[in-house]
């Protein structure tokens, strides 16, 4: 008979507790309620709170942690963001930010029911570096208007008094520690560069060091001890990163990453124990929670497939991994259509033009309902891609006819309300393209070409203003196909070759200078939706022989067919969201057009079992 470590390669362990997960090591937290930016935190990983931030528009929502669930709790008393906080759960403090129209000195304290107003700055800035406790605050740098600091300012449980002076002046950086062995990293200086600087603090002035492995800005800081310790996570170097670094008093080390990249999000706790939660992730804001744990030695870690026995609980147990997926049905749009554009996430999501016939209508999804918004200037269809957030949304190209000839480079950003025409249109007038990235950095690719039913290979880039061409062209010239993730890591799977002709598998990564081949899709499509990043993406819909409702998953290698289609079969839909939770909407199911939604949610986790006898 075979022996259980000859079929898994493990031995029946005994052990006196369950194996951890890893030495060092993310994984995923509870949901928080209200996604945001610019957010104050405190508390640590099993009793963390956050306020404030930016939705956008400033917000003074406050929600606790306790290790699995958000709650809402007592709200600040004004609405901020880029705001810092620091403190515990019970004693936090949340201090500076910008208010309605300017940055402000706002200090408020939180007992663990109530926040009370006290005595603001003396130097009115937002986005500070801080850390420390209730009683005992520090704040660093910011940006007063125009400039940014090198002020620093303690905090004493009642007033505002002058600190040592920063050697590098900068804003929106990490900071940890406490008032006399503290320590503040990154950030963005002067002209706005990233910086790898890090400075720490003994209560009087500040010393020199060691430098982060990676310059970085937006990044936030977790640790509570009482010496020079603490983590940087998170932030943005040209992209959303999830990097994690560590330092020990001397120098930092790069750790294992946060799975969602993000930057300006919040985050508590320490060295051993943090959470961080939100964050802009370059294509929208995340509710996500990522719970970081240093369980280091003498512990033994978790294997999937690894089976034990507990003698303190006497029970037999294994590590498995059990992961479901599943399309739900959502409210369905006001006008069915195909063709149209989509940005956002499942529970904020944005479609715009399309056909139904040629229309400019906008509509804005909050998770169950469809409710019309102000149009696009330009009515148009066949869009491909996604670009930006429910408020903050970018729409370029397309077609007002339906044919090459109809094709336009008009560019348009939405703001929550309404749509302002751009300055600068694309430089090729191209519909059913590829698109990436957020409303102030953008990426459109390949797409169908005046005049005739070519396509082109073509990419350009967006910064805000205007398009320009990128020397990268696409591997594979393609039209209708789907894509995903932002300027700097795209993807583009599927779609249809004229030159073939016929449908493409074929899937390329940009890396932000140029495209690389990738595995293939299972199913060869056009006319599909996407959604995700380049190393989490979603492929869905579309049309080979038939309309289809197949869904596949990329995990920045290859993809995966998930057993799970959508209920309707259909292509020309659009998409957004995440790989996790993703939105198809509109359509086209023979013989008309669609308004059906459905949301797209994988659930499930890594685990414990115990195994049982009956």
């Amino acid at each position: 008979m075979a022996e259980y470590k000859g079929i898994k390669g493990f031995k029946v362990q005994y052990l006196d507790q369950d194996p951890v997960p890893a030495v060092a090591a993310w994984g995923a937290g509870g949901v928080l309620g209200t996604a945001r930016i610019e957010l104050g935190a405190a508390g640590t990983q099993t009793a963390g709170l956050v306020f404030g931030g930016s939705v956008p528009g400033n917000t003074n929502v406050t929600e606790a942690y306790n290790g699995s669930t958000w709650s809402p709790v007592a709200n600040l008393n004004s609405p901020i963001r880029a705001n810092t906080g620091a403190g515990t759960q019970t004693a936090a403090i949340s201090f500076s930010g910008y208010g309605a129209t300017a940055q402000v000195g706002n200090t408020e304290e939180y007992d663990g029911s109530t926040w009370s107003v006290n005595n603001p700055l003396s130097n009115a800035r937002n986005q500070v570096l801080g850390f420390g406790i209730q009683t005992a605050t520090v704040c660093a740098g910011g940006t007063p208007p125009s400039t940014v600091t090198n002020v620093t300012e303690e905090y004493d449980g009642t007033n505002w008094t002058s600190g040592g002076t920063l050697t590098t002046a900068r804003a929106d950086g990490g900071g940890a520690g406490i008032l006399t062995a503290g320590l503040v990293f990154g950030g963005y200086d002067q002209p706005g560069a990233n910086q790898s600087v890090t400075e720490q603090y003994d209560g009087t002035s500040w010393t020199a060091g060691g430098s982060l492995n990676t310059a970085i800005k937006y990044n936030r800081g977790a640790g509570l001890q009482t010496s020079n310790v603490g983590l940087s996570i998170g932030g943005y170097t040209t992209a959303a990163v999830g990097t994690t670094e560590e330092y020990n008093g001397t120098s930092w080390s790069t750790v294992n990453s946060m799975s969602t990249a993000r930057w300006r999000g919040g985050a508590g706790g320490n060295t051993s124990s943090a959470f961080y939660t939100t964050g802009d992730t370059g294509v929208s804001y995340s509710t996500a929670t990522e719970e970081w744990n240093n369980y280091g030695e003498p512990n033994t870690f978790e294997n999937v497939g690894q089976v034990w026995y507990n003698g303190t609980t006497k029970e037999l147990k294994y590590t498995n991994e059990t992961f479901s997926s599943s399309w739900a049905t959502g409210g369905n749009l006001n006008t069915a259509r195909f063709e149209l554009g989509g940005a956002g996430t499942q529970t904020a999501g944005l479609a715009f033009g399309g056909y139904a016939p040629v229309t400019g209508s906008t509509e804005e999804y909050n998770g169950s309902s469809w409710t019309s918004s102000n149009s696009l200037n330009t009515a148009r269809e066949a869009f491909g891609g996604q670009a930006g957030t429910q408020t903050a949304a970018l729409a370029f190209g397309g077609s007002t006819t339906g044919s090459s000839p109809g094709n336009v480079g008009a560019t348009e950003e939405y703001d929550g309300n309404s749509w302002a025409t751009s300055p600068g249109s694309l430089n090729t007038a191209r519909g059913r393209m590829g698109g990436a990235g957020i409303q102030t950095a953008a990426l459109a690719f390949g797409g169908f070409v005046n005049p005739g039913s070519g396509a082109t290979n073509q990419t350009e880039e967006y910064n805000g203003t205007s398009w320009a061409v990128s020397p990268a062209t696409m591997n594979t010239t393609r039209r209708s196909f789907a894509s995903c993730g932002i300027q700097t890591a795209a993807l583009a799977f599927g779609g249809y070759q004229p030159s073939v002709p016929g449908y493409t598998a074929a899937t390329e990564e940009y890396n932000g200078t140029s495209w690389t081949n990738s595995n293939s899709l299972n199913t060869a499509r056009y006319a599909l939706a996407g959604a995700g990043t380049q190393t989490a993406g979603l492929a869905f819909g579309g049309y080979d022989t038939a309309q289809t409702g197949a869904t596949e998953e990329y995990d920045g290698t290859s993809w995966t067919s998930n057993p799970t289609s959508m209920s309707t079969a259909r292509n020309e839909l659009a998409g957004c969201g995440t790989k996790q939770a993703a939105l198809g909407f509109g359509g086209y199911f023979p013989p008309a057009f669609t308004a059906a939604t459905e949301e797209f949610t994988i659930t499930g986790t890594a685990g414990i079992k115990t195994i049982t006898v009956s």
